[in-house]
């Protein structure tokens, strides 16, 4: 039963064909707009951190209406955060996948050294 289920396994990551300038080319899109996604989050925490500051000075009537503030900023910030968290991770896959690749590729041209040193490194393990 376990075989079985390891050769499906093996056979759909098999069939998995990597574009690697693809996936190089969908990593530089998003490092080149990342800038206007972290330039809009920063604004967008200077306004969180304004409004954290004076609800601690506050009177007790005007709380209420601070922390409704802070609920639009937040809910906001979690929305644009969210976008940009799924992002990083989507390129961190790729860069992972492209890394995979170029072991494979090395292995095939009998790099073994190579790969076995890379092999040792967490980083190449993709344990991150």
């Amino acid at each position: 039963m376990f075989k079985k289920k390891w050769k499906l396994f093996q056979k759909k990551s098999a069939a998995k064909k990597v574009d690697v300038l693809s996936d190089i080319e969908g990593v530089m899109e998003f490092l080149s707009e990342i800038q206007h996604d972290t330039k809009e989050l920063l604004v967008k925490l200077k306004g969180l951190k304004e409004l954290e500051k004076e609800y601690h000075v506050a009177s007790s009537g005007i709380v209420q209406v601070n922390l409704q503030t802070q609920a639009k900023l937040l809910d906001h910030l979690l929305e644009r955060y969210e976008f940009f968290q799924d992002d990083a991770d989507v390129n961190g896959l790729r860069i992972k996948m492209v890394a995979t690749e170029f072991l494979k590729r090395a292995t095939k041209a009998g790099m073994t050294d190579l790969v076995k040193q890379k092999g040792k490194d967490k980083r190449w393990m993709m344990l991150w």
